[in-house]
């Protein structure tokens, strides 16, 4: 009837619903979009409410398009590509908690197939970070604190599936080391995405560290406490960075007084 089907859902409720992604929707080659609300931790609702698996649970159906918002606008343009996307099931996941405007100010590009968009880039960085969702704006808080110590690029990913390869291509090509960041398991994830797409690409996979929902339940607190304890805040993005730049020994020749911002 040429009526584009847009399905809000919680995240957590989509386990309910996966058998319709696949027989209904993605084996038929049909257009429907899914909002996913409440992705990640969820505060005081508790695991039984933590949308934690939606990108594997949708990963394994041909022809999806994963996105993930930071922001009011991000979430607007994810929307707008979802309104265009033709090929099969989209969806676009957002969490449970208060909108940042760290990047309201700034004109949010639209949404491409399979590209991320640079958040803040670096002539020579000695690590980057490529967060799925509004853990990115949590990547720039840890990236500030880093300031006079290391160089650190941050991008929102926006896809899962599929994944920006030719960033990747790009970073692992000069030997930048990669720390990716979800409010997901860590199991079949966003990260895992990475390491897929990298190993497909015959990329050095061993540059790449992932932090994630760790392989346990999280139970009822405040969203923050959860994420510290989960070890998904600012301080402990920054420690992973420092571990990654470590073991690694981040890009030969990178320099916090030669490497300059080349755009957001």
């Amino acid at each position: 009837t040429g009526f584009k089907p847009f399905f809000a859902v919680y995240s957590t409720f989509l386990q309910r619903a996966f058998d319709q992604c696949f027989q209904e929707v993605a084996l038929q080659g049909l257009a429907v979009r899914l909002c996913l609300d409440r992705a990640g931790l969820v505060g005081g609702d508790g695991a039984v409410h933590h949308g934690f698996c939606d990108v594997a649970l949708l990963r394994t159906l041909p022809k999806v398009a994963l996105m993930a918002a930071i922001d009011e606008p991000s979430l607007k343009a994810a929307m707008e590509f979802m309104a265009g996307y033709e090929d099969g099931l989209s969806s676009v996941r957002y969490p449970r908690d208060a909108v940042s405007p760290m990047f309201a100010e700034q004109p949010c590009p639209p949404f491409e197939l399979g590209k991320a968009r640079a958040l803040v880039r670096h002539v020579e960085p000695h690590a980057a970070i490529l967060a799925f969702g509004t853990l990115a704006i949590d990547a720039m808080e840890a990236v500030r604190s880093l300031e006079g110590e290391y160089v650190v690029d941050v991008y929102d990913a926006r896809f899962a599936k599929p994944i920006d390869v030719e960033l990747l291509r790009d970073l692992l090509g000069r030997g930048v080391p990669i720390v990716t960041i979800e409010d997901h398991s860590i199991e079949g994830g966003f990260g895992t995405c990475v390491l897929e797409a990298c190993h497909a690409a015959g990329l050095d996979a061993r540059l790449v560290s992932r932090m994630a929902l760790p392989d346990r339940w999280i139970y009822q607190g405040e969203r923050k406490e959860q994420l510290a304890e989960a070890g998904l805040d600012a301080p402990s993005i920054a420690r992973t960075v420092r571990e990654a730049v470590a073991r690694h020994g981040g890009r030969r020749g990178a320099s916090a007084r030669t490497s300059v911002p080349v755009g957001v």
